[in-house]
């Protein structure tokens, strides 16, 4: 909500929050102020002023609990998280609370209980599947506010967590790279059940990718490789140097930092019309597209810098077929022509 509607709201419900205490008696001014009739409706409205009471207090306590933990934690997104999970905690104490209330703590009939319960199963599966979704999500951690993700073909920055879905502000999409789209995207928290989550930045902001050109086989594939690799160092050599700690860190066993690529690596194949060299390396995962560009750059330069090294691409050659019968036909006409 913006700071404008946001003070509205909060001026509205503190002037609807006393006017609700002083209609039903529950306190007492020390001039005379007229009381409204409410005693029949008693009930429903001290609920409607717990839930209003409550989301006011939240709404003023926010603001207070992020600025409390702005110097412990960082990341704002992080922050806004934690407060997420707290205001779910506080929210079911006080619908529990609610119930308990209305009910007057009165013992229900197990049947009807089990009836009711079976009733609301079956109407509310979806919601309650996105619940156990979002329960799953929270406690494994797939993913938190400020993660890049991908679900069901779905890319985006998460934005929001909420009981029932996941909003996403999108990228990719129609978009080339990791542009964003400029869409939200709401993503139903049961996906997590089902559906494999790709997570972008979990435990790093870094991660891999690859840049394959293809040359010609009369290339000399030596210098292709030096001119690759060159490129790669003027782009990103030293931010994989730097950062290559903090990757590493990162992994799960010691023995995966064998097998992580942690500097510019280049890999050949061969294809039916060229030689194939794979350009490995790792950068920030929101600026991707950038470093990718920039590498590219460089090595359209380099090449066509060098003539030892050629581009290899779709083409057709149109190659004269001749066989000596044909050399002999040609002499014959010549010769017939001087005559």
């Amino acid at each position: 909500m913006g700071s404008k509607a946001r003070t509205i709201f909060l001026i509205s419900s503190f002037v609807i929050v006393v006017s609700l205490v002083v209609s039903m008696g529950l306190f007492e001014f020390p001039f005379p102020l007229p009381v409204l009739p409410l005693g029949n409706y008693t009930v429903y409205l001290t609920v409607f002023l717990i839930i209003l009471a409550t989301k006011l207090v939240m709404e003023l306590v926010k603001p207070l609990f992020r600025m409390a933990l702005a110097a412990r934690m960082p990341h704002e997104a992080d922050i806004y998280a934690l407060f997420q999970l707290v205001s779910y905690m506080i929210w079911a104490g006080v619908f529990l609370s609610l119930i308990f209330f209305m009910t007057n703590a009165q013992v229900v009939d197990a049947l009807s209980l089990g009836l009711v319960s079976a009733a609301l199963i079956y109407v509310l599966q979806k919601p309650l599947l996105n619940l156990v979704g979002w329960g799953v999500l929270v406690a494994r951690r797939l993913y938190k506010l400020g993660d890049r993700i991908e679900i069901n073909s779905v890319r985006g920055y998460v934005i929001q967590i909420s009981l029932t879905n996941t909003l996403v502000r999108e990228f990719g999409g129609w978009m080339g790279g990791d542009t964003f789209t400029g869409r939200y995207v709401a993503i139903p928290n049961s996906y997590v059940l089902d559906a494999n989550v790709y997570n972008y930045t979990r435990d790093t902001e870094f991660i891999w990718d690859e840049i394959r050109v293809s040359v010609t086989f009369e290339s000399d594939h030596k210098v292709a490789e030096k001119l690759l690799r060159d490129a790669a160092e003027e782009v990103v050599g030293d931010l994989m140097r730097n950062n290559r700690s903090v990757v590493r860190s990162k992994y799960e066993f010691a023995d995966l930092a064998t097998y992580m690529v942690e500097e510019p690596t280049i890999t050949l194949t061969f294809s039916e019309s060229s030689v194939d060299m794979h350009l490995i390396y790792f950068c920030p995962s929101y600026r991707r597209r950038f470093y990718r560009s920039e590498i590219v750059k460089r090595i359209l330069d380099k090449f066509a810098a060098d003539p030892r090294v050629a581009i290899a691409y779709p083409h057709i050659e149109v190659v004269p077929y001749k066989t000596a019968d044909m050399e002999v036909e040609a002499r014959d006409i010549i010769t017939e022509m001087k005559r």
